[in-house]
């Protein structure tokens, strides 16, 4: 083989080596690309029942690849408007969320009736909202007498400055709290989220 045709072989090698590592160099920059591509959603922290109400520390952020597999999740900045609504479904740890796993805090959940009233000023908590759960007792309460949680389904307060409220109440409980409501001697008491289930009054 002559030189020039040996040369000729060698530019060629050259040329295929430095398209070759052009290529590689593409494949890299679109790996980093793709993999730059998340989003955060939001995913179940803590296992939620069908019915129960969705809480701040039942929720977290994942980060996933950006496709078309995104669409339908919930977006990590929308997980504060979630906190106070009802899981349509039973909510595994680790799941993530999308559309139609959870309804708005004014369905009932299962197991609960609804309950309206018009309660007087000093009958209940300044600031009831959506979704707040309370405990419901009598007025005249004495001590041991049983209150109940209930939630808060709708809350408006009135020119007069009476509330009217819709709460969502355990069926087995429905009956005592409309007779208090009917009465005007339904009292309604702001507790923390973390104790405010069925509970005694003390005096």
């Amino acid at each position: 083989m002559s030189s020039k045709a040996r040369s000729r072989v060698r530019t060629q090698w050259l040329a295929l080596g430095a398209a070759l590592v052009v290529l590689a160099g593409v494949l890299v920059a679109w790996a980093l690309s793709n993999a730059a591509d998340r989003v955060e959603v939001v995913q179940v922290a803590s296992g939620v029942s069908a019915g129960d109400i969705i809480e701040a520390n039942d929720l977290a952020l994942a980060s996933v690849a950006y496709d078309d597999a995104v669409v339908g999740l919930v977006p990590g900045d929308s997980v504060d408007s979630l906190v106070g609504r009802v899981a349509a479904i039973d909510l595994q740890s680790g799941v993530l969320l999308q559309t139609g796993m959870w309804r708005d805090a004014t369905y009932l959940a299962a197991g609960e009736e609804s309950v309206g009233a018009l309660l007087a000023p000093g009958h209940f908590p300044g600031g009831l909202a959506r979704a707040d759960v309370v405990l419901a007792a009598p007025v005249d309460a004495a001590t041991g007498t049983v209150a109940i949680a209930v939630r808060v389904l709708e809350a408006d307060v009135v020119a007069s400055g009476e509330l009217a409220v819709t709460l969502a109440v355990p069926a087995a409980q429905s009956v005592a709290v409309a007779q208090l409501a009917a009465t005007n001697q339904l009292l309604l008491i702001g507790q923390p989220p973390a104790v405010a289930t069925t509970t005694t009054v003390d005096s």
